[in-house]
């Protein structure tokens, strides 16, 4: 009988061994699935930033290769951009104003922008008289006396002063008379532009069918004799008052612009002067 009992107990105490064991590696097998479910959670997660961090700087390459694209753009619409845009009025005239035309010419310089601008005898304008310019002959010494392609007015009160400054030199250099005005808005009224102008070159004739006519309407042969007739008379008033102003320009020039090529102004022999007596 107690033979019968410790063998229920050694039975008894093999099962419970089976038991813990069998618990124990259902624990381990739940602990292990628990570390591989997490380590596969943060592998998620790993993945899931680093997409973002792709779809980040994808999104910043694009951006800045935008912002590259736009500013080549800007660079390109810079360079094209036209010269009387960027110019603004300035207080005083640029130094160099030289021939400046006197109050007296001043009315008859804007009274012949006037006339020209009706028979379409002027360039207005940096580009475009800049162009002309350089379409005319250049002054030689062997060309002698001619008569002179053009006669250029530029504004004073110009600021910056780069955009005039080479004006000068390129109309002495083709033998075009120029002269300064003093306002940049006058000068852009005269010539019936609806902004301030800079420069503009006066032909001394203008385009065939340039001067006004009436748009839309039929007209007789007496009519249209008496508006050639009409033509006629302005294109030549134009001519007499435009060689009127090469010859003030051309006076102007001499009086205050050649001493200070030849170095004889007053204020340049001042300056030497000053110079000499200092060094002695």
């Amino acid at each position: 009988m107690a033979a019968a009992v410790d063998k229920v107990e050694v039975v008894d105490d093999k099962k419970l061994k089976k038991e813990k064991k069998s618990k124990d590696k259902s624990e381990k097998k739940e602990k292990k699935r628990s570390e591989t479910d997490g380590i596969s959670k943060e592998k998620k997660d790993k993945k899931k930033d680093k997409a973002k961090q792709d779809k980040l700087a994808r999104a910043l390459d694009a951006h800045l290769q935008a912002d590259a694209a736009a500013s080549f753009e800007a660079q390109d619409d810079e360079a094209e951009v036209d010269p009387e845009d960027i110019i603004k009025p300035a207080e005083e005239l640029v130094p160099f104003a030289l021939p400046l035309a006197d109050d007296k010419a001043h009315k008859k310089i804007y009274k012949l922008i006037k006339k020209g601008a009706k028979i379409k005898a002027i360039h207005r304008g940096v580009k475009e008289c800049e162009k002309a310019i350089k379409k005319c002959p250049p002054k030689t010494a062997a060309s002698g006396e001619i008569p002179a392609p053009g006669l250029v007015i530029i504004a004073g009160d110009i600021s910056p002063m780069d955009v005039i400054m080479h004006f000068p030199i390129l109309c002495e250099e083709h033998g075009v008379p120029y002269l300064y005005v003093r306002s940049r808005a006058d000068l852009g009224v005269a010539a019936c532009t609806k902004r301030a102008t800079s420069v503009v070159m006066l032909k001394p004739a203008g385009k065939p069918g340039g001067a006004d006519n009436a748009k839309g309407k039929k007209k007789d042969a007496d009519t249209e004799m008496e508006d050639a007739d009409e033509k006629k008379v302005s294109a030549e008033e134009y001519l007499e008052s435009w060689k009127e102003l090469i010859k003030t320009a051309e006076k102007q020039w001499k009086v205050q612009v050649q001493p200070w090529v030849k170095g004889t102004h007053p204020l340049q022999i001042a300056a030497r002067e000053k110079a000499r007596l200092a060094s002695a």
